[in-house]
């Protein structure tokens, strides 16, 4: 049954529905448990577009209220939005559009949150994976689609049978998704996982409905800044070349000399560097004439290609390392001018003079965020008049981590921002996580100095010497302990430690096996999780909640190694030595290198995964502060950047730095056992 609340009088006379007033609405949804709410709207930006109407179900009524916006305002129905328990696909959208009128839902099941949650670590629909519109899982669950072909056409039409009619089959069948998707959690131990992630919906609406700050000038003067560093760099770059071109047979020829000249600048007798840097090609030229290896094999094709990422190159240390450091600064430099520029003004939001980005609470297999898209941001392009392309949601959780952009982005006159981040989250987990008794002890009883633990363990000029001293004594090793602890960690091989010291395989190998044997918790806990990963499909990445990461076509992989026996392996051995790029081989070298990440994954994946979700539990704690003393919109969560959260609030309320203080070290105890997480506000 479907009801419409409206004032126009051209709606009063319909088959498809049945006309009552407001009051009737709210004393009907006032005996309701739960709520199946949605929203339709004229856009996507919440500080741009209108509700065109907003509309509420519940299953065991069998009814659909369907509330026009152009007559009437959500206010009326805030206490119930706020009361009740909303189960609706993809809140943090809906909730923005309610913040504006102070309605503020905390009691939410959001059913596209919950089904990435069961799916996490499948490749998205577009890749092959899976899709987590409505419809899409309305098919999984209910074996039928729903039809949203009509949604687009909102900001338009308005109000009319038809669009009322799919208004409410909007909110027809999202309890009965919600109740499959429950006996799911249950049955993958993760209901607790799901109620967090749901939890969190109210906070990450409340995160991109409130924005950051950015100075227009600062930003403009970084930008000349940034401009000048590239140009300069590649003045640099372009010199080198010019004067070895001299004495270094090959670079002759990326020079040119003018000879011929013109009327206004004359003959220039000097060679000058010809190289476009943008072009893959004549830099791959040039590394190779360097006497670089540029080559690589395609895990694809099996074939040769060229290439001069620094990931390939950085390794190749000792060739000519004079000029990798002045390449690796215009390379640096070109990356921030062509991604921290121009798209960060336009993004400024003229109604809040905020940047409104997005951010994805499950944006990574590990359950950690991602922020900012591509996908453009056609309400704020239409109102600014700029063309959709040049207006992005940016990223704001990886800026480059230099006083000048950080710099920039500031708080509104009369208030502070507060920046508090955990100390050594990461490797407190990780020690907490792996059992890493030597990690537990000099967290708790000495400096708590990790990377002089590594070098302990791994170099002989210090195994004797006490790791408070290391840092003083032995810098340099300290610092060489540091890629070593980071690729162990996150279960690099020797070749890892390799790849990012330079140094040799066999040299690699030794630390590698100094380090295993130093933290045998970490060892441990690599060779178990491996084992488990490959018997089970999945990495189980925090115990109290569930959350888990899911080798997406284990099945198949399993299947493909049980039919493997030794005169398969004799047939691959002969077409390997054949023909590298046939099926079976292939095959076979692909499921190596899956196999391989998963294992990787399931020492690494554990800590990533419990620090995102102690930093949900965080900022869960508090909004909740936040919305129970009436600061809603007075404040701000700003920003979120893996182990820091970032708020801003009225100069008066000083107390609220030691408040997310709290909030951060509560949740942190909550979930690493064995020793605290401390947690330090900075304020500006």
């Amino acid at each position: 049954m479907i009801y419409l609340v409206s004032n126009q009088t051209k709606l009063f006379d319909s088959e498809i529905y049945t006309n009552i007033t407001l009051e009737e609405a709210i004393t009907m949804m006032s005996t309701w448990t739960r709520i199946q709410y949605d929203s339709e709207t004229t856009g996507l930006d919440p500080h741009i577009a209108k509700l065109v109407c907003i509309q509420f179900g519940n299953k065991e009524a069998g009814v659909q209220v369907v509330v026009d916006m152009a007559t009437t305002s959500p206010l009326p129905f805030k206490n119930i939005l706020e009361t009740k328990y909303l189960v609706g696909h993809n809140l943090k959208f809906d909730l923005q559009f309610l913040y504006n009128y102070g309605i503020v839902p905390t009691k939410v099941f959001d059913t596209m949150i919950v089904e990435q949650l069961l799916y996490l670590g499948y490749p998205p629909v577009h890749k092959g994976g899976v899709g987590f519109s409505l419809a899409a899982v309305a098919v999984r669950y209910l074996g039928f689609g729903i039809d949203k072909s009509i949604r687009d056409t909102f900001g338009d039409r308005g109000l009319d049978d038809d669009t009322i009619q799919y208004a409410a089959m909007d909110v027809v069948h999202l309890e009965d998704i919600a109740d499959k998707q429950l006996v799911k959690c249950r049955e993958n131990q993760c209901a607790v996982g799901a109620k967090l992630e749901c939890d969190f919906v109210p906070v990450i609406a409340y995160l991109e409905w409130c924005g950051i700050k950015l100075d227009i000038d600062k930003w403009t003067l970084k930008m000349e800044e940034d401009n000048l560093r590239l140009s300069k760099a590649i003045g640099i770059l372009n010199n080198y070349i010019e004067e070895r071109s001299k004495t270094v047979r090959g670079l002759e020829q990326f020079v040119k000399i003018n000879l011929q000249g013109d009327l206004f600048t004359g003959f220039d007798p000097e060679p000058r560097c010809v190289i476009n840097w943008n072009s893959s090609p004549q830099v791959v030229r040039v590394f190779n004439v360097l006497g670089f290896d540029t080559t690589i094999v395609d895990n694809k094709t099996g074939k040769d290609k060229s290439t001069v990422l620094e990931s390939h190159i950085k390794g190749q240390k000792g060739i000519n390392d004079e000029f990798l450091k002045i390449y690796f600064e215009v390379t640096e430099a070109s990356k921030v001018v062509s991604t921290y520029g121009q798209g960060y003004l336009n993004a400024i939001n003229p109604k809040t003079g905020r940047i409104h980005t997005v951010f994805r609470q499950l944006g990574a297999d590990t359950g950690r965020m991602a922020c900012g898209s591509n996908q453009p941001n056609k309400d704020l392009a239409k109102l600014k008049g700029l063309a959709p392309k040049d207006v992005k949601y940016p990223q704001l959780q990886n800026l480059p981590a230099n006083d000048r952009t950080r710099n920039a982005f500031v708080s509104e006159k009369g208030n502070n921002m507060v920046s508090c981040d955990y100390s050594a989250l990461e490797s407190r987990l990780g020690a907490d996580i792996y059992n890493e008794q030597s990690m537990i002890d000099e967290f708790l009883h000495g400096s708590g100095d990790i990377h002089s633990l590594v070098a302990k363990f791994c170099f002989n000029e210090v195994k004797d010497v006490p790791v408070k001293e290391i840092a003083e004594r032995f810098p340099k090793l300290r610092q060489d302990a540091k890629p070593i602890g980071f690729s162990q960690q996150f279960g690099g091989s020797a070749m890892a430690i390799s790849r990012s010291t330079g140094w040799s395989i066999e040299r690699s190998q030794e630390i590698a096996d100094a380090y295993n044997n130093g933290f045998k918790g970490i060892a441990n806990f690599k060779k178990e999780g491996a084992r488990r990963v490959k018997n089970t499909g999945y990495i189980l990445m925090n115990v109290d909640t569930g959350h888990k990461s899911y080798w997406h076509d284990w099945e198949q992989w399993k299947e493909r190694n049980k039919e493997r026996d030794s005169a398969f392996w004799n047939r691959y051995r002969v077409l390997k030595e054949k023909d590298f790029n046939n099926p079976i081989v292939s095959q076979v070298r692909n499921d190596y290198i899956t196999s391989s990440k998963y294992e990787r994954k399931a020492l690494n994946s554990p800590t990533q995964a419990t620090g995102i979700i102690i930093i949900k539990e965080a900022t869960i704690q508090f909004f909740k502060y936040i919305v129970e003393n009436n600061l809603f919109g007075v404040v701000l969560l700003v920003n979120l950047i893996h182990d820091e959260i970032v708020a801003e609030y009225p100069e008066h309320l000083e107390h609220i730095s030691k408040v997310l203080e709290d909030c951060m070290e509560n949740a942190a105890s909550k979930y690493c056992k064995k020793l605290p997480i401390p947690a330090k506000a900075a304020v500006g």
